[in-house]
């Protein structure tokens, strides 16, 4: 059916495929970035398809033994295709965290992103071309013959690399230092180097599985007044500061919170990281943003360890795809998946379960605790699927996972009726704990979205950019906290304090020594200067 080729020619013809085919992001990062002037500019652009196909060329030519090549391809081609589409589709960039994401979500994640045109993707501009490739026969040589032959293009493509490149060798090097996530674009060198960082990383966190203990030192403090206390730290999901409208956002986005007496909001809060996998282990793990890694949180103790060390209940309640390991030696009782009709009519409940039984939970508390809820929130790309029906304030909103079949406005729409819904559910526990008090329970919350989320800015969608590049929406998320006046006064905290204190910066950070001293927990991994209510207890003023 098909003529006889030289492998030279199939790998160079399978090059330029990939160059201009499977790159498209990539060469429109490329002329923003460049935005070509004159002749010199356009030389550039011209310099660096060269440099990129030749590239592509020598690699796939060093491999191109016929058994070899034909398994790499299929699974090539298919895996660059969907690098690709998320590219082209969301905007994001493919780097060690992405990767990741990747691999830590879970099904029910993963089938929003499953979409006919991802498929169509894969399938056409994947598997198609790797089958042809696949089914052409190679011209009959002797491997000596074909060995010298590929040695002879290999050197031609060699010089011609070297032409190319070395008269803007300057340029190509300031353009990719002054622009990182240019190298998360190039398929599939960016993915590639990414899964094996990755895999890097986590074979040096399961080299060290002996768990270093954190916090050694803690004890409880003398304590005052007969009550109980029940702190619930609420972690969000995707949730972005500008479309609360506590923070200014011109959209009525928290109708119920707004009304909620004495809560103290943090409008210049910020994350950790920019996607779950990083968040939540960095919140909890007391290293702070800037000694974080994620190899050296999973190889230590974190803040509900210490918790449940001196005596304080613990519990974490799970309506999400996991808690990255935080939770790992605690109770956990995980919600998703469990059928509640009233709420949602599959296999997934909405954050309203997370409030559930929470009354009776307060009724029979029999010692300090900390309960942690673990949302659903505004997790994307299926915005549409976190509310239930009658939360759909702004119409029309978009049900489709596939971001280009729907106008940026309509996106937004959903997202932000996610954020309406993600305020009921705050709203209804904060009523919840309000009356913890008629059970001689002090009561509070702090609510703190994992990350941010991008809405087409730039073209860009979703979250998971390398924390130096990704843009404020990323990472500058919502806080809020709300203490029962019984815990105000049996813990000595000013309220007013608290409000005049919102406008300084806050981050993650805080959150593991402000639990640790609202609920009097003495260690020397304590920092009273992250403690968002030390500088506000009566006893310091």
């Amino acid at each position: 059916m098909f003529k006889p080729r030289r492998p030279e020619i199939l790998t160079l013809v399978l090059a330029l495929y990939i160059a201009l085919v499977l790159n498209q992001p990539f060469w429109r990062k490329v002329y923003s970035v460049v935005a070509p002037r004159d002749l010199g500019d356009w030389w550039f652009l011209a310099a660096m398809f060269i440099a990129i196909v030749l590239a592509a060329y020598l690699i796939t030519l060093a491999f191109s033994l016929k058994p070899v090549i034909r398994i790499a391809i299929l699974i090539l081609l298919p895996a660059t295709a969907a690098a690709s589409y998320f590219m082209n589709e969301y905007g994001v960039v493919i780097d060690t965290n992405m990767v990741r994401n990747i691999f830590e979500t879970d099904t029910r994640e993963t089938g929003d992103l499953i979409t006919f045109k991802l498929i169509a993707y894969i399938g056409l501009l994947g598997f198609l071309p790797a089958i042809l490739f696949c089914i052409v026969p190679w011209t009959p040589r002797t491997f000596k013959h074909e060995a010298i032959a590929k040695l002879k293009w290999a050197g031609v493509a060699f010089v011609l690399f070297a032409l190319a490149v070395f008269p803007v060798w300057g340029n190509f090097l300031s353009l990719f230092r002054a622009h990182t996530e240019l190298k998360m674009t190039l398929t599939p060198f960016n993915y590639i180097s990414a899964l094996a960082r990755y895999v890097r990383k986590r074979d040096v966190a399961d080299a060290g599985k002996i768990l270093l203990p954190y916090g050694e030192d803690a004890s409880r403090g003398a304590g005052s007044g007969t009550h109980k206390k029940l702190f619930v730290v609420v972690v969000g999901e995707t949730a972005r500061w500008d479309h609360f409208s506590l923070n200014g956002y011109d959209r009525p986005t928290d109708p119920e919170l707004s009304k909620v007496k004495d809560l103290v909001n943090y409008p210049h809060a910020f994350s950790c990281g920019t996607d779950t996998a990083q968040s939540v282990p960095c919140m909890f793990s007391g290293l702070g943003k800037a000694k974080f890694t994620n190899a050296k949180a999973a190889s230590q103790q974190n803040l509900l360890d210490i918790l449940k060390r001196v005596g304080i209940g613990v519990l974490w309640r799970e309506n999400q795809a996991g808690c990255k390991g935080v939770c790992a030696r605690i109770p956990t009782e995980t919600l998703t998946g469990h059928k509640v009709p009233t709420f949602y009519p599959s296999s997934e409940n909405f954050d309203d379960v997370l409030v559930d039984g929470l009354d009776d939970r307060i009724a029979k508390l029999d010692r300090d605790t900390v309960i942690v809820l673990h949302m659903m929130g505004s997790h994307g790309p299926a915005y549409w699927k976190r509310y239930p029906a009658s939360y759909e304030l702004f119409k029309p909103a978009c049900k489709v996972a596939e971001f280009s079949h729907c106008e940026v406005k309509d996106i937004i729409n959903a997202y932000d009726n996610s954020i309406v819904y993600t305020d009921h559910v705050l709203a209804r526990l904060i009523q919840v704990l309000s009356g913890a008090a008629s059970h001689g329970v002090d009561a509070g919350m702090l609510y703190v979205s994992d990350h941010g989320e991008s809405l087409g800015e730039n073209n860009m969608y979703l979250h998971g950019m390398p924390y130096a590049i990704a843009p404020e929406a990323q990472i500058h998320v919502p806080m809020v906290v709300w203490l029962s006046p019984s815990m105000l006064e049996s813990t000595g905290i000013d309220h007013g304090c608290l409000v005049k204190n919102t406008s300084e910066r806050v981050s993650q950070d805080n959150l593991f020594h402000s639990v640790l001293g609202l609920m009097d927990v003495k260690t020397r991994v304590y920092d009273p200067a992250l403690d968002l209510f030390a500088a506000c207890r009566k006893s310091q003023s």
